[in-house]
Formats: structure tokens, sequence, C-alpha cells
């Protein structure tokens, strides 16, 4: 059968998601194809193809888009049967009431697209199939074991994204090498995920070492790379022997700077001479809240500041630079509480950081207690791939909103240089939001980014490319939201 794959891509990093379906689908004997929203259009793509099914994979923020475009393709081409997977539907499984969708895929996609494609290409329904939600089976579905050898999957189809997208000339590029994440943090969904598939396997796996070093060599091979970055939940728990032999590996066959996210809580020394052996540049750990009660109560994030400080210092003594998030606009909080995260990240010595706007996402335990308390009703359909959109809270007043967004993007800037931030906490978020702070703060992350986060290796002109296209984006964005 035809597969085409729809995407919008809002960034310069692969969805891996959709690479693990194909390789999946084409190891089946399965033909894929990609249409990329934003460079061609999907009704002559899908006219001129002819595909049996037509699948996304959406976070919430982009689903909107694609649930739009399938109502298009239903009205002209109701034959081709469509799919919509990723953590949008697997956490807010009546999406498939809109967009005249054939069926949403709960969870993880390879074993249940699989029999999905079996069925149908025997004229099945595919109402009873696990993990698989219809119009048909109103929500009640059965959930298949997770995946326990990461391992006996074959290798994500890159070249999916990398042979149609621009994405294969740009030298950054992610690879994911475990799943699951054993914490509870409540503005994120690892907690609803763990019960979806509860006596259903093991949480947290990973793959082999050598698994993971092939699948960096063999793209390595085939296309320009000069900075890898793991996109792991949590890269590494401990020091333990999987690290030792992926350190050693890793110098020998790979050797290219990496970037890799963890906790302030778990990195230890020991981690981090290994890492460093290995040639790690980067460290994500975050922050999220500089006040410890906001962190440690509403976020359930558990660590102190000194850890937080401890940890960073720690990077810095060993080379690694350090990137971090920070959330604000968090219910019931302040701007006084978002200050005192900027404070927090500034003692840290932090390298780069990202202030980010809290939205409720759908089965987060913050995200329901904003529901439950009136703080937020649900409509997914406006929340956004961009943090710096205005806080759909309606515990904030329209002052607050502007401060708050003027944060997002000056809050980096006060960390980056700090002889700013008494001018920026005490007069400039109070301003109005304007792009002249969006163009500071563009410009600001990618001379860090470019300069110190990761090595891109690109040149100059494309360096204003990649600037100009973001502040397009972000300066798009904001026009839809205000206008």
């Amino acid at each position: 059968m035809k597969i085409l794959f729809i995407f919008k891509n809002e960034n310069f990093l692969a969805p891996i998601g959709l690479c693990n379906i194909s390789a999946v689908a084409v190891k089946e004997g399965h033909n894929t194809y990609l249409c990329e929203m934003n460079s061609e259009n999907p009704l002559e793509r899908i006219a001129a193809l002819k595909p049996d099914i037509v699948a996304y994979s959406a976070c919430t923020g982009e689903a909107k888009h694609y649930l739009k475009l399938n109502s298009m393709i239903k009205e002209r081409f109701p034959a081709i049967f469509t799919i919509m997977g990723g953590p949008h539907p697997t956490f807010s499984p009546d999406v498939i009431k809109e967009g005249n969708l054939d069926a949403v895929c709960i969870g993880e996609g390879e074993g249940a697209f699989m029999e999905l494609l079996g069925v149908i290409g025997e004229g099945k329904s595919p109402d009873g199939l696990p993990n698989i939600v219809t119009r048909n089976n109103k929500g009640k579905f059965a959930i298949r074991n997770l995946v326990e050898d990461l391992d006996s999957l074959p290798f994500p189809d890159y070249g999916l994204l990398y042979d149609n997208t621009p994405m294969g000339k740009y030298p950054l590029k992610n690879f994911i090498v475990s799943r699951g994440c054993a914490y509870d943090c409540t503005y994120c969904f690892n907690a609803a995920w763990r019960q979806i598939y509860k006596g259903h396997g093991t949480s947290v796996r990973r793959h082999s070492v050598d698994y993971a070093i092939d699948d960096i060599r063999k793209v390595k091979e085939r296309w320009p790379l000069s900075n890898v970055k793991f996109y792991d939940d949590i890269f590494t728990y401990r020091a333990d022997d999987w690290l030792e032999e992926f350190s050693r590996k890793y110098k020998k066959y790979i050797d290219l700077p990496f970037f890799i996210l963890t906790r302030a809580d778990l990195l230890t020394e020991d981690m981090v001479k290994l890492l460093k052996h290995a040639g790690c540049r980067t460290i994500s750990m975050s922050i999220e809240s500089g006040n410890t009660d906001i962190r440690n109560r509403m976020l359930k994030r558990g660590m102190s500041d000194e850890d937080i400080i401890s940890a960073h210092r720690l990077c810095e003594k060993y080379g690694i630079h350090t990137f971090t998030n920070c959330i604000i606009g968090l219910p019931g909080t302040s701007i006084d509480n978002d200050i005192e995260s900027i404070d927090l990240a500034i003692k840290a010595r932090v390298t780069w950081v990202e202030f980010l706007i809290f939205h409720p996402y759908p089965r987060t335990e913050l995200g329901q207690q904003s529901i439950n308390t009136g703080l937020y009703n649900p409509d997914y359909k406006k929340m956004h791939t961009s943090y710096m959109h205005s806080s759909p809270l309606n515990c904030f007043n329209q002052k607050q909103k502007n401060a708050q967004m003027n944060l997002s993007v000056l809050g980096a800037v006060a960390v980056v240089l700090p002889r700013l931030r008494n001018l920026i906490v005490r007069h400039l978020i109070f301003w109005r939001h304007s792009r002249f702070f969006t163009l500071v703060y563009y410009s600001l992350k990618m001379y860090v980014l470019r300069k110190k986060i990761y090595v891109t290796r690109t040149t100059a002109l494309e360096s204003l490319r990649i600037l100009a296209r973001s502040l397009r984006q972000e300066w798009f964005r904001h026009e839809n939201q205000t206008g």
C-alpha cells in the first residue's frame, strides 16, 4: 500500500515518531512518502500520488493544522483512510470526532500501525484493534504491551525526512536511545502515559549501546552531521555499565559533540566525567521554577536550589555548557515568582535558558487542575507550538500576560547578560510587547546556540536565513493571536 505522511515543519529537528512508523511499514513491504505542508500543496500531492492511507503525528498545538487539512482531504478523496497518532490523540482521543478522521492511534504506534495496515489491506474493519480508536468503537479499545526490546525495531527511516526536506542538510540532528520517564512532573504527560500502560510492560527502556551507535553511524554516512542531539526525556539516570560502554564506543566510532537531557538531582561527577570523555558539549537540566515551593509542591520536581546550582557548576567545572527551561505564568503565581527563575538561572551560571509560558496540556496533572479550578476552558485549537504565546489562563489580566510574554523573550537576555537584569525586570517587561524584543531574543539565541550550545558549522548566510525564518514564524503566530 501507499502511505503518505503529512507534517508541518516548524523547527529543524526531525519528528522521530514518523521515521519509526515509516520504518516498520517499509519493512513489511509498503511504500511510504512525505508531504511537508509548508513546501507543497497536500491536496495536489494526494491527487498525483493516490495514496491508500494518509497519516499524521501530532502534538497538542499542531493537531489543528492537520484536522483542518483532513476535512478537505476527506471531502475530495473520501476513500482514503486517514489516521492521526502522537501525543495529542494519545491524551485527547476525542479528537476522533474532529476533522473527519477515520482513526487515531494511542501510545506506541509500531505494532498498532502494522496491524491496522493488515486489516485495511484485507478490507476488514479496524474497530477492534488494540490502541486504535475509530468513530465506531466510541473510545473503547484495548492496549497492547509496550515494546520491551527496543533493538527488535528497525532503524528509523530518516530518509523519509532528510531526503525530502531541508532538515537533511542541517548538520544538527536528533536521536532517541530510550523511551519513558520515571518521574511525575505535573506539567508533563509521563504519569498519564504510565497509567495507560499499567500492567502492559516496563515504562523506561533503552536501546543497547551498539544499536545507538549504529543508528548514528548510518545517519553520519548519508547526511551532514556535526552535532548530535539526544532527545530522550532523561539520557542517563546514573553512571552505570551502559554509560561507560557508551562513553568508550561513542568516542571511538562517532566522535562528535553531543547534547543530552537529564535532571540536576541525578547528575554526579562520575556521570559528568564519562559524558565529557565521550564528547558531551551541552547538558540540559530544567529548573522550571526558581521558587522552591512552586517547583516542589506544584510541579513535583523534588529538588533544591543547591541541587540545581551545584549540578550546573559541576558542568562548568568540566567545560560543558548548560541549557535549561523555566515555566512562567503558572496557575496562581506572580511575575515576582517568574523573576525568581531568572535569578536562580543567573546564580547557576546557566549558558542558555528558555522561559516558557505555561499551557495546560491534556491529561497532565496540572492541566487537569487548571480545568477543574476554572482557570482554563479546554480549547486545544487555540494552543500553539510556540510557548511565547499569551497565557490561556483566566487568572491573569492583560497587563500580567503582556509582562509574561516580554519575560519569555527578555528573561534569557537577563541571564546571558546579567548586567541588564535590573533594567529588564524593573522596566522593560512592563512595556508593550514588541517585535523589537523578539528580534533581540532571537539574535542572542542564535549567537549563543551557534557559539556554545551546538556545533552546527553553518555559514553566516545560512544562520541569517534561520534567524529570518524564526522571526517570520514568531511574528506570524503573534499576529494571528492578536489580530
